[in-house]
């Protein structure tokens, strides 16, 4: 659907063109689409958007033989629903993805990579961060998707930081391009790398000064050097003359305006405003200065490649304005995160080039040509153009909205409310608050509140933790509301070893909103921790009736059941994770460990080297290898196992544990005794290590080590089988030292021990 200017705000800025043609259609034809998206990448700091302290050589260089882009803008300054927009041609309140995290591009949108893939494409999408992941889906039509994140490694960090380096995401985009140079292709590479954490690599991180802006475009300059790589690629075997080269952000960076640190929260252009880049065969040299859209590159690429657009596209082909005509576009931009995660307003916008409207509780009015930093909200002494633009936003929205897109939360499963109440994951009432019509906090007032509860959350990760509880409960103190502050605060006690005090915030957060997402996972993962089985699996299951596509919730109800001992509920559960799009590896892993608990060996490491297949290091899978070896037997595949274990983690104590008993076994003692020392200086309170330990000097005659790692053993609560073996130790220490009364007493207390008394 094209969106126009309405005619009080129809003038844009025209700018002057660098190129009189802009578009050649005698050039030859492209067969080919290579599409960068650089994430959190502002135009402004660019050497081509005229930012003197860029090193940015290979975009500068795109486009200055290309369509350079000033005024376009994006969606949401939010990497998934911004890249459903680039991929489908849609706006969010079309596709219905409004956030990172829980919503999911629905089968039935039309993606670049389906059109593409019609025609005889092959179709490659390389992403670099798990908000990409395929299981939002955004893979939709590509052959290959690269994402593949080991989320253990990110245990208890936020969704974003789950990221890997732009040059593995090359590497592996250019080995996909390397196997076959006859078919034409799409190939998507998304590089994360602008995004918090600022971390270039040398040369880059000393090129630029230390300070957080420094080191936000030294990532800039690496990114620059990757697309490079790629470009260089197709350039050595000859496709690059081939190729339509489109690099676009998909969201900007706040960098500290408007007291917002990054982006998500404002629809400030920091945040909106992009760099859009085409290049390629059939283009020539321009700069267009008209309002375009990040919607609106699929149709442009899909025209420049003989393509039509699905129906569903709601972009305009910008070859229109590379030929010197118009098509007075105007730009909607949307922020719901104020409103999901912290109950406030959402935002929206509307960019005509000239003017900004945001619509607010309060509406701010900007005249970018004249304030391009967005300071002097004139809606006030342009009362006329305010309302005209807030009618041409209504109007724009409502052309855009599709009635079947989600707008928040699903509902709950009614059959399972009354169980759920008893046991707090619903604060009462029907529908979810975040869908309540009400007035809500205008974001602009909270952002000093929204900055305190981010630094709550930057001293939980720094380890000081009494510190981000306090500042958790300032805010909260100063709006009890904030949903994702109670979350916070759960989160932060759990980290202090207060259980029970998070379990009171994840309820207040569920009483607040009782089908989020977050504190209804944190809630049954804190009663998981305190041994309320029963209550974490109530959890998990809501969460998973919630959020059918998710697959956590599997897992964990996976693992309750095998912590309860019911292994072929657990095998049930593990393998309808298996079939859905998740984090696999994980998954067969933990189904190995079912095989292993119910003494399949063979079905254990058949699931198990899946795992391996896909996953070589992934934690744990050796030691569970070692476990199948040492159930059939196989002592020294066991022990090469634990061995491997160790080199791929030094840390793995238990593997050091095992290993120690196997030595121990084969009459080792010393070599035995390094494992157990091992396995304690990883985990010291490990109290059947120390028994083991205990056992091992007294075998080899050193009494004193024996009596005091058998009294440290004792008092690190052992493994309930093994703890009597703390006292026969000290009853054969006294024995030799000849105190038989002594002895006598840990004979008995060894008996009552294991009888249970």
């Amino acid at each position: 659907m094209r969106l126009t200017a309405a005619p009080l705000v129809a003038a844009a800025l025209l700018g002057l063109a660098l190129s009189c043609r802009g578009f050649s259609p005698k050039a030859p034809s492209p067969r080919n689409l290579l599409l960068v998206s650089i994430d959190t990448l502002r135009a402004d700091h660019l050497g081509c958007y005229g930012y003197a302290s860029a090193r940015t050589p290979v975009l500068d260089g795109l486009a200055a033989s290309g369509l350079r882009f000033t005024q376009a803008t994006t969606v949401v300054p939010l990497t998934l629903p911004a890249h459903c927009s680039l991929l489908t041609g849609t706006f969010p309140a079309h596709h219905g993805v409004r956030d990172n995290g829980g919503f999911y591009l629905g089968e039935e949108q039309a993606t670049l990579a389906e059109a593409l893939r019609a025609k005889g494409y092959r179709t490659g999408g390389f992403v670099g961060a798990f908000v990409l992941d395929s299981r939002w889906g955004i893979a939709q039509g590509f052959d290959r998707f690269f994402d593949d994140f080991d989320l253990s490694r990110y245990e208890g960090v936020g969704m974003d930081a789950v990221q890997r380096r732009g040059d593995e995401v090359v590497a592996k985009a250019l080995a996909w391009l390397a196997e076959d140079r006859e078919r034409p292709f799409l190939a998507w590479v998304h590089l994360y790398d602008p995004h918090t954490p600022y971390d270039p690599p040398e040369p880059y991180r000393k090129d630029f000064p230390a300070t957080a802006a420094g080191a936000y475009d030294g990532e800039i300059a690496w990114s620059d050097a990757l697309v490079g790589r790629l470009l260089d690629g197709l350039r050595a075997d000859g496709r690059l003359a081939q190729t339509v080269v489109v690099v676009v952000g998909d969201h900007g960076e706040s960098l500290g305006e408007h007291r917002e640190q990054t982006h998500g929260f404002f629809v400030y252009d920091a945040t909106v405003h992009i760099p859009l880049i085409v290049a390629g065969p059939g283009v020539s040299a321009r700069t267009v200065t008209d309002q375009v859209r990040i919607v609106d590159v699929m149709p442009t690429a899909l025209e420049l490649l003989g393509q039509k657009a699905p129906e569903s596209v709601q972009g305009r082909s910008l070859l229109p304005l590379a030929r010197g005509e118009r098509l007075s576009l105007v730009a909607l931009s949307e922020s719901w995160y104020p409103r999901y995660h912290y109950g406030w307003s959402e935002l929206k916008a509307l960019r005509d080039g000239r003017y900004k409207l945001i619509d607010a509780p309060r509406r701010e009015l900007y005249d970018l040509a004249r304030d391009p930093g967005e300071r002097d909200d004139v809606s006030g002494a342009d009362g006329a153009r305010t309302e005209a633009l807030g009618r041409a936003l209504r109007e724009a929205l409502a052309g855009v909205t599709s009635t079947n897109a989600p707008k928040g939360p699903r509902a709950i499963d009614p059959e399972a409310e009354e169980r759920l109440q008893a046991l707090g994951y619903l604060g009462g009432g029907g529908s979810p608050r975040v869908l309540e019509e009400r007035p809500r906090g205008d974001p602009k007032d909270k952002i000093g509140l929204y900055n305190l509860l981010k630094r709550a959350g930057l001293a939980s990760v720094e380890g000081r933790v009494d510190e981000a509880i306090a500042a958790a409960r300032e805010a909260l103190r100063q709006d009890p509301e904030v949903v994702e502050g109670h979350l916070l605060l759960g989160n932060f006690q759990s980290k202090a070893g207060r259980p029970e005090e998070a379990v009171r915030a994840y309820r207040k957060a569920l009483a607040l909103d009782p089908e989020h997402q977050g504190a209804l996972f944190s809630l049954a993962l804190a009663y998981k921790k305190m041994g309320r089985l029963e209550d974490a699996a109530a959890g998990f299951e809501r969460a998973q009736k919630l959020d059918p596509r998710a697959t956590k919730p599997l897992w964990q109800l996976g693992d309750l059941e095998m912590r309860r001992g019911r292994f072929d509920r657990a095998k049930a559960i593990l393998e309808e994770g298996l079939a859905r799009k998740g984090d696999r590896p994980s998954f067969l892993l933990k189904l190995g460990e079912c095989y292993l608990e119910m003494k399949r060996w063979d079905d254990a490491e058949k699931r198990l080297r899946e795992a391996q297949a896909l996953r070589p290091d992934l934690a744990g899978l050796q030691y569970d290898l070692a476990l199948v070896h040492e159930g059939r037997g196989e002592v020294a595949d066991a022990m090469g196992a634990y061995e491997a274990d160790l080199r791929r983690d030094a840390k793995a104590y238990r593997s050091a544990f095992n290993l120690g008993r196997l030595l121990d076994r084969q009459g080792r003692g010393q070599e035995a005794i390094a494992r157990y020392r091992e396995a304690l200086a990883v985990q010291p309170d490990f109290g059947t290590g120390e028994l083991y330990l205990a056992k091992a000097l007294l075998d080899t005659g050193d009494l004193r080590g024996a009596e005091e790692a058998a009294r440290r053993g004792l008092a690190r609560k052992p493994e309930p089988g093994v703890a009597p073996l703390g006292h026969y130790v000290l009853a054969d220490v006294y024995t030799r030292q000849g105190r038989p009364e002594a002895a006598a007493r840990e004979v008995a207390a060894a008996r009552r021990m294991a009888r249970g008394g």
